[in-house]
């Protein structure tokens, strides 16, 4: 990041987000985890009232906390202190150890000595720190899995930073549904008091109430067992509980599940993308429909483009697909430039400012485009919006594109490491050419 001249502590990132970024003063760093205060602030350019409005808002919240902490008034709590006791005791070569381990028989009479040392040599305030951090005087505090996906929340809080409220959303609701049903099913027991059993209690429970009795299946009840998972062992490591995992290869068999059905030429050609088939959607849902059709872009991708993502005036017209202010990538692989051609370019040049309606909310273009396109038969059986992407690999595959031209232009990662500078913008649009859709008029 940048920094901003004029403004204390302002920082505009490579996507031009302006950002409030401070250094956590010195005399705190023993109290606070964190190494600086960064917060967004939703804007791209200084010189708007709003703006001022907001930096104002922001500097005033952390100078307040800042003051709070120096006085005492507010302080970490008690999952964070032991946290900092984590931390405190590993800068000065030891690991946290309850008191009472260390004063047993079974403890190191060197390694308690060395800890005695370390003691010895703390001054000033952060002295009683030090002692509780060496001599393990921080209660180890009783997590439930609630409070272990908050912890969760926090560990992974660089991964969502980048990504909207709408993704935000997508990504936390899977986890809050997990942690929901457990508690439903077990109640609210402390991570240490979760057994093997307790876990296969909640297999049980799904298997025996709730696959085959309603629309959900056995991927929703995987999911449930894989969050769980994740958040017991990424917590367990973060707080070095030394727990084994109860919910550990658990899974449930899934004979009934379904592959997505991909959309195939003809079908396209003939009966999705024709001008009567698609009169009835808005025209920006319309455009986002021919865009992923003839780029095999996410629906994300293409409601998330921003101006200047949509290039029309090149020698070849192409839509970069990048994180931007509106939304992030599923994955480094994602970010790449695709070629416009067919009804993608036709779509893009009634739509050269991208599709604002549906900004951030590809939920809403999903939802309103799989409700027309059903209640218009407009699908076969089973078929989704996403089936488009599928039709669009199935094309390349058709007219036996290399791998690497595959990989770059559906966004996937190759099993093949990646030299040089991979194919030009020419080169893709010639087979991109031959995947063109013609849809009857």
């Amino acid at each position: 990041m940048q920094r901003v001249e004029g403004w204390p502590h302002l920082y505009r990132r490579n996507n031009g987000a302006l950002y409030y970024v401070r250094r956590v003063p010195v005399d705190l760093t023993d109290v606070l985890r964190e190494r600086q205060f960064k917060r967004s602030l939703k804007h791209r350019d200084q010189r708007l009232p709003a703006f001022k409005a907001a930096y104002d808002a922001v500097h005033h919240e952390v100078e307040s906390y800042i003051a709070k902490l120096r006085r005492g008034v507010a302080a970490p709590e008690a999952h964070q202190a032991y946290e900092l006791a984590v931390v405190r005791a590993q800068r000065l070569g030891f690991d946290l150890r309850p008191m009472a381990e260390l004063a047993s028989d079974a403890a190191s009479v060197e390694d308690l000595v060395a800890r005695l040392i370390a003691v010895e040599k703390a001054i000033g305030d952060r002295a009683d720190r030090t002692v509780d951090a060496v001599l393990g005087a921080v209660e180890q505090p009783s997590l439930t899995m609630a409070d272990a996906l908050e912890k969760y929340v926090a560990l992974h809080k660089t991964d969502i930073r980048d990504k909207n409220e709408n993704q935000r959303r997508r990504w936390r609701n899977p986890l809050d549904l997990a942690v929901r049903n457990f508690h439903a099913v077990v109640g609210e027991k402390a991570l240490a008091e979760i057994t093997r059993d307790d876990a296969l209690t909640f297999r049980e429970w799904w298997v025996e109430t709730r696959i085959g009795t309603d629309v959900r299946t056995a991927v929703t009840a995987n999911k449930n067992l894989m969050v769980l998972r994740k958040i017991f062992r990424e917590v367990n490591d973060a707080y070095r509980l030394g727990l084994e995992n109860p919910f550990q290869g658990l899974r449930i068999s899934d004979s009934t599940r379904r592959e997505r059905v991909s959309l195939a030429r003809d079908w396209l050609e003939r009966v999705l993308l024709t001008d009567k088939a698609l009169a009835g959607l808005n025209p920006q849902a319309r455009g986002v429909v021919r865009v992923m059709a003839d780029t095999g872009a996410r629906v994300n991708e293409v409601t998330g483009l921003e101006t200047a993502d949509i290039v029309l005036e090149a020698e070849t017209p192409h839509i970069i697909l990048r994180a931007n202010s509106i939304r992030s990538l599923k994955t480094a692989h994602s970010e790449r430039t695709i070629p416009l051609v067919g009804v993608a370019l036709t779509a893009m040049k009634e739509n050269p400012s991208g599709f604002p309606r549906y900004a951030a909310k590809n939920d809403s273009a999903s939802g309103a485009i799989n409700k027309y396109c059903r209640e218009n038969d407009l699908f076969p059986p089973n078929a989704t919006l996403y089936g488009l992407r599928h039709g669009f690999q199935d094309r390349l595959i058709e007219v036996e594109a290399p791998e690497r031209i595959q990989a770059d232009l559906m966004g996937h990662k190759t099993l093949r490491p990646k030299y040089g500078k991979g194919p030009s913008l020419t080169q893709l649009q010639s087979w991109l050419e031959k995947t063109a859709l013609r849809p009857d008029r």
